[in-house]
């Protein structure tokens, strides 16, 4: 039997992802997100509009889509809670503090970038280099959808030229606010 709910928030699963993007200075950010989908070389964000992620793609509109497996899950919620925008709303001054250095705090990698600006995280075995096409503002946050310039893929990932071994990759999953990773692979899609 089902029952009507009202969630606060319906993260049904989705990836985690660590955008990389630099400030009006060239320093770099990197804002952990789990709002995405990806078409062909279109991929799509969801983005808080208050937080530095949105005020840097505004001004450098490029970025970085750094894949982490999930091993990785425990940095991330390091600076999860973090923003490189030094004036925080009050009302989110409860939840946020911050912090201009998220790599060395997290413990991340950097990692230069062959067509953009911002860096990339060596420890993600998947990164996409991206430009941004359009920005669709909303009540608090931003669709951003970004064209992908240049893929980089962990080489034990690689299974044949240009593809990933869905068996190796681990990605880490966002599912109602708890980290998760891959169960065992139940089956293939016929364009498997």
């Amino acid at each position: 039997m089902h029952q009507p709910i009202s969630p606060k928030m319906f993260y049904y699963g989705f990836p985690v992802l660590l955008l990389t993007t630099v400030d009006e200075n060239g320093k770099p950010n990197i804002s952990p997100l789990s709002s995405s989908w990806c078409l062909g070389d279109n991929l799509v964000i969801g983005v808080g509009i208050c937080g530095k992620a949105f005020e840097n793609l505004q001004r450098c509109p490029e970025a970085v889509v750094n894949l982490p497996d999930s091993s990785l899950w425990q940095k991330i919620e390091k600076i999860a809670s973090l923003t490189a925008k030094s004036s925080i709303p009050d009302h989110k001054k409860d939840f946020y503090q911050f912090c201009d250095d998220k790599f060395s705090y997290a413990g991340f990698t950097t990692q230069p970038s062959l067509k953009v600006k911002p860096l990339r995280i060596a420890e993600c075995p998947l990164q996409a280099e991206t430009t941004v096409s359009n920005i669709t503002e909303r009540d608090s946050y931003a669709i951003i959808e970004l064209k992908i310039q240049q893929i980089h893929a962990q080489s034990d990932l690689i299974s044949t030229e240009n593809k990933i071994d869905p068996q190796k990759w681990h990605p880490l999953i966002y599912n109602f606010r708890s980290y998760h990773g891959l169960s065992e692979s139940i089956g293939k899609n016929f364009r498997a």
